[in-house]
């Protein structure tokens, strides 16, 4: 846009920048749904097909046994996807297969297409990947139960037996409990990316070996939490380095 601001002097031109449009692909959760001869019911390997988000300029989903990341950059009807990382775990049946030809078709320089609320990927050479939009994850309004925590010695760890984890977000702010005490922070969310300020505590100390460790360590996780992703009801919380800060899983509405 460009308005000419008229004065005694010389007109000025004024140049105001508009925000270029997202992209289509970015932010919905894509659901594999056709890949090769592969659709449906055969590509669900370990009860779930293969997922991607696009979001910020990083790519991350469950590619059929495993989850993975890494960055893209968009170019005009085309994205490029930089190497990808991978969580190394080994599944039964037919999952590695399904893996290994999803993360093999994903990779480059493939062309893109949105219509209808499917998304079709293409590479240079071999079989195009179908996505189906998944609807939109919900982070405020669920009490999320915590399954798992950075203990901050580069371990993601689960709740002693017979504390419990959780945590709520709602209106800027996140709440919840922390083993011992209740406990509140601010919370500015935007699109995928998230920032958790200092939480504020109640005062009990609880009885029950490494108990309020464990609170101190879980509240120290929550501070470094940047990007947050929600899979089949799972939130993780992930720090600006890709490490896992939070796992948890929906409790009651």
């Amino acid at each position: 846009m460009l308005a000419l601001v008229l004065g005694a002097g010389p007109a000025v031109a004024v140049v105001a920048m508009e925000q270029a449009p997202k992209s289509p692909i970015e932010g919905p959760t894509w659901r594999l749904t056709r890949l090769g001869d592969k659709e449906g019911e055969a590509l669900r390997g370990t009860g779930r097909a293969p997922t991607l988000r696009f979001a910020s300029g990083q790519v991350e989903g469950f590619s059929g046994c495993n989850n993975f990341g890494g960055g893209y950059r968009l170019e005009p009807g085309r994205v490029v996807i930089d190497a990808l990382r991978s969580t190394m775990m080994a599944c039964v049946g037919d999952s590695m297969a399904i893996e290994a030809a999803f993360m093999h078709a994903l990779a480059g320089t493939l062309a893109y297409k949105v219509d209808a609320g499917a998304l079709t990927l293409t590479p240079g050479s071999g079989d195009a990947l179908v996505f189906v939009a998944e609807a939109a994850p919900q982070l405020a309004g669920v009490t999320w139960s915590v399954t798992g925590y950075n203990n901050g010695r580069q371990a993601v760890v689960s709740p002693m037996v017979g504390s419990a984890l959780a945590l709520s977000f709602g209106d800027g702010v996140v709440r919840g409990q922390a083993g011992c005490n209740a406990f509140h922070a601010s919370a500015q969310v935007e699109g995928a990316r998230i920032h958790i300020g200092a939480p504020v505590a109640t005062r009990k100390s609880c009885a029950g070996e490494g108990l309020m460790a464990q609170e101190r360590a879980f509240l120290a996780a929550l501070q470094t939490a940047t990007r947050w992703l929600i899979q089949d009801g799972r939130l993780e919380l992930r720090s600006a380095g890709g490490e896992r800060v939070l796992t948890a899983r929906t409790g009651e509405k």
